[in-house]
């Protein structure tokens, strides 16, 4: 039997359990290879990828910008298309390319989400029933869409969006044997992903703002653009887990 005395210290416990588990804000950042983390390469060699540090990859990044405020779940999958049908294009092991058909499990495993950060369409450029920007867009917001009704299916607050355009190609491409036609429609993704930000109600940012991509394969980013890039997001969520 409990005595007053130790359900009083338990009332306390208690307590302080609940303060230690006070929810920490979650924001998912989803994307490809430039959200993994993939460093620039020409030759991947025997290991066919290579991955840059916590301490560079813009995710971490920005989390560390926070200081404990909120935390960041990266998901970045390498060679991810965000307009591609359901099962349309699978990689040699058969996993999906579709984000469509990564994008719902991401949210049923990290829910409740409070932002959500989506940057998709550089791989969508190398398909031909996807190239012209205008068909991209409104697909990547198809997946956004198809995030904020799993999240609505689980409960609670939808989180907020913000789409990302990515960094256009760079000249570098044309050496993997990209056409040059590729640069000049990468350039008019921002519009038409901006446009499907406008009509949805939901943030923009164009990461062309961070620079332009220089790297030796032209495609992935290098430590400069992931810091710069986690500077510009920083901003946007500044009161992000602050006490109100």
């Amino acid at each position: 039997m409990m005595t007053a005395a130790s359900e009083a210290q338990a009332d306390d416990r208690s307590g302080t359990g609940r303060q230690a588990d006070a929810r920490v804000p979650t924001l998912l950042a989803f994307g490809d290879s430039n959200t993994w983390g993939y460093m620039p390469q020409i030759d991947p060699g025997p290991t066919r990828y290579s991955r840059y540090g916590p301490s560079i990859r813009w995710p971490m990044v920005l989390e560390r910008s926070g200081r404990g405020r909120f935390r960041v779940v990266e998901h970045g999958i390498c060679g991810l298309v965000g307009g591609l049908a359901s099962g349309e294009a699978r990689f040699e092991d058969g996993t999906s390319r579709a984000a469509i058909d990564h994008v719902r499990g991401v949210i049923l495993a990290n829910w409740p989400v409070d932002e959500l950060v989506v940057m998709l369409g550089t791989n969508d450029l190398a398909y031909p029933s996807l190239s012209q920007p205008e068909v991209i867009a409104p697909k990547i917001a198809a997946t956004v869409l198809a995030a904020l009704e799993t999240h609505r299916w689980l409960g609670g607050k939808s989180p907020g969006i913000t789409l990302v355009s990515p960094i256009p190609l760079g000249r570098r491409v044309m050496e993997l044997g990209i056409e040059e036609d590729a640069l000049a429609r990468s350039r008019l993704l921002a519009p038409a992903l901006a446009d499907q930000a406008r009509l949805h109600g939901w943030r923009f940012l164009d990461a062309a703002a961070v620079g332009e991509l220089d790297t030796v394969d032209g495609i992935h980013w290098d430590a400069t653009h992931h810091y710069r890039f986690a500077g510009m997001l920083a901003p946007t969520f500044g009161e992000l887990g602050r006490p109100r």
